[in-house]
């Protein structure tokens, strides 16, 4: 090959050469370019999945604060604790739809709660009557979690679940105004963590909050209505419940009977034994009244010595019968104050039954007491019926 073809041709292939090497780079960053732009896509998907999620979260929490909202607006209309628990019921139904759960109230003065409103089907099942000493949360006075896969954690009211089934539960204090007042237990399948806890606790302090404020409402009630030594209630509520019971007698054409009662030289005995034995007494008398009353019955102390009690329903002959088993059960009373035993106790009787004797409350506590002064005259420690 001449010299100049020669040069050439090597001339051609370093351009070529060049060529495949200035493509190649173009290739390179036109590659480098797609990865860049792939990437970039990926992270606008993803931040865009995220900002999905959020939305999906802040919607999720506006309408859980929608419902505490609306929740702790029902609570505050409710007059008495089953309207309470009832709503409670429905509405943490709706706040924690993954989770079942239980509201256990204590009971004034026992140390028990019980069961009575729940929702859904518990992972772990709770029995139904409990005492505050079964549960943590309610000995450490904080919320308690468990799972049943450590069953040494799980609070005595919980059962584990059987075949190795996984579940976690959580007991919520109910505690306001430094009083307790039962716990809120829940219950999930799985290990956890338990779903909305937050907002679990939150719903519980409403409740609780709702709780203590339907016991101070009743407390003050019965403070308005209630004598303070016996703890029956007063000369204000007779008027009011015998008005009500004689309107819905006439309603339903039932009889009302109306017990005037008296103990006995109840004067003498004060006098004698002095006023600390005499409070034993009325208020012992008052305990005999309430024991052996039906639940529909109402027990009143008018004043001194003087208890009325109520009857719906109860025709006279039946009510004859009443009064006399009551003054069995008094004359077996044995009291001791101060190391000595008191005198047995008698009290005379005066009856009244709507409508053969009145029709009115003033009309039937002014014949009861006309016949139990009319007892009184004849002997005491009888019963008289009005005429």
């Amino acid at each position: 090959m001449p010299p100049a073809a020669a040069a050439a041709a090597a001339v051609a292939l370093l351009a070529a050469i060049a060529a495949i090497g200035g493509l190649w780079s173009l290739i390179r960053r036109l590659a480098a370019a797609e990865a860049r732009t792939a990437r970039a896509e990926a992270g606008l998907r993803q931040a865009e999945a995220d900002a999905h999620a959020v939305r999906a979260a802040q919607g999720s929490r506006a309408d859980d604060l929608a419902l505490l909202g609306r929740y702790g607006n029902l609570l505050i209309g409710c007059t008495d604790l089953a309207e309470a628990l009832q709503i409670s019921q429905q509405m943490l139904s709706l706040l924690l739809p993954d989770c079942a759960g239980t509201i256990y109230p204590l009971i004034d003065g026992e140390g028990l709660a019980e069961a009575t409103h729940l929702w859904g089907n518990h992972s772990a099942e709770t029995r139904l009557q409990a005492s505050a000493e079964d549960c943590w949360c309610m000995q450490r006075h904080r919320m308690h979690q468990a799972s049943t896969t450590a069953s040494e954690d799980l609070c005595a009211h919980v059962t584990v679940p059987g075949q190795g089934a996984a579940a976690c539960v959580a007991c919520i204090p109910l505690t306001a105004q430094g009083e307790s007042l039962g716990w809120l237990y829940l219950s999930a399948p799985g290990d956890g963590p338990l779903p909305k806890l937050p907002v679990a606790i939150a719903a519980a302090d409403q409740l609780a909050l709702a709780l203590a404020n339907l016991r101070l409402r009743q407390s003050l009630r019965d403070l308005s209505v209630r004598d303070p030594l016996t703890g029956l209630f007063n000369r204000r509520y007779l008027s009011e419940s015998l008005a009500r019971e004689i309107a819905r007698a006439r309603r339903r054409g039932q009889p009302v009977s109306v017990m005037a009662f008296d103990l006995d030289n109840f004067k003498d005995f004060n006098d004698r034994y002095g006023h600390p034995a005499g409070d034993l007494v009325l208020v012992a008398f008052a305990h005999l009244l309430r024991a052996n009353s039906r639940s529909e019955d109402i027990a009143c102390r008018q004043g001194g010595e003087e208890f009325v009690l109520i009857l719906p329903e109860m025709e006279l002959s039946v009510a004859m019968r009443r009064g006399g088993d009551l003054m069995k059960v008094l004359s077996r009373l044995e009291l001791m104050h101060e190391g000595q035993i008191l005198p047995a106790l008698t009290t005379s009787i005066g009856l009244a039954v709507f409508p053969a004797h009145g029709d009115t409350p003033e009309a039937l506590l002014a014949l009861a007491d006309q016949a139990l002064y009319a007892a009184k005259s004849q002997g005491r420690n009888r019963i008289a019926v009005a005429s």
